[in-house]
């Protein structure tokens, strides 16, 4: 009997060992177009899927909405069904040297989220596997992206750690920002740090590959015209990356 996911809905022969994670699941049908011979998978509890080939090359391309929990459960399901490399592309937010619309690979994130300490224990490191972040450098880098490389952080509570709406929580963000630029940080999101985690502790390559779409500082965002003009630049790179490793054995 053919192995079906629980919650994505997909078997086994539907899906790709190399995995494109997206957030919005409106972006599989239109990043879609990216891939050739695709299959749209039935929608399950809004986790949409397809599958096609770039340059020959199976992939699929997997959303699973927001946050840590709903994001470790698609990648844990992928990885039952077979899929062993992933990588997420989407948004997050910039601290500096990174600016509005450039691209941010992660080499490894800080956990504040919770996800990932079902998985490990606190001292686990959330690293990228280190093809993924070659790869993904030589692409950003042949086709003359402005990119950089460091480390995220992952938070699930976003209006309480992220984006303040009112001055009492302002200031815990303002530290939580403040914190994280002393460490380093290069980007912030809700998903890569556990994604790196979780994808580790079940013998995957996995990274992590964003636009920065809002400044940390200032709260400004990214147009969506000029959003959706990277998007198409992101996944470009990131087919050509994800095609280009090996899959591990």
């Amino acid at each position: 009997m053919e192995k079906k996911a629980w919650y994505i809905g997909c078997s086994s022969d539907q899906v790709a060992e190399r995995v494109i994670l997206i957030g919005d699941p409106g972006r599989v049908p239109r990043l879609s177009k990216y891939l050739d011979d695709v299959v749209l998978l039935p929608v399950n509890r809004g986790l949409a899927t397809a599958t096609g080939t770039h340059e020959g090359v199976r992939v699929t391309l997997a959303a699973f909405g927001m946050g840590a929990p709903i994001a470790s459960i698609v990648l844990h399901e992928l990885s039952e069904l077979g899929s062993r490399i992933f990588l997420r592309i989407g948004t997050a937010m910039c601290l500096p040297p990174t600016e509005i619309g450039d691209f941010a690979i992660a080499d490894s994130a800080l956990r504040h989220e919770g996800t990932s300490y079902a998985y490990a224990s606190k001292d686990f490191p959330a690293t990228a596997d280190e093809d993924l972040v070659s790869a993904l450098t030589e692409a950003a880098n042949e086709k003359g992206h402005t990119y950089h490389v460091g480390k995220f952080a992952s938070y699930d509570g976003f209006y309480r750690d992220m984006f303040a709406l009112d001055d009492t929580t302002a200031t815990r963000v303002r530290c939580n920002f403040d914190a994280l630029a002393k460490q380093g940080v290069i980007a912030v999101d809700m998903e890569t740090s556990a994604l790196l985690t979780v994808g580790k502790v079940l013998g995957c390559k996995t990274g992590s590959f964003c636009i920065a779409s809002v400044n940390s500082l200032t709260r400004l965002k990214i147009n969506s015209e000029d959003l959706i003009h990277r998007e198409k630049k992101l996944m470009s790179a990131a087919l050509d990356a994800l095609t280009s490793i090996p899959i591990p054995e």
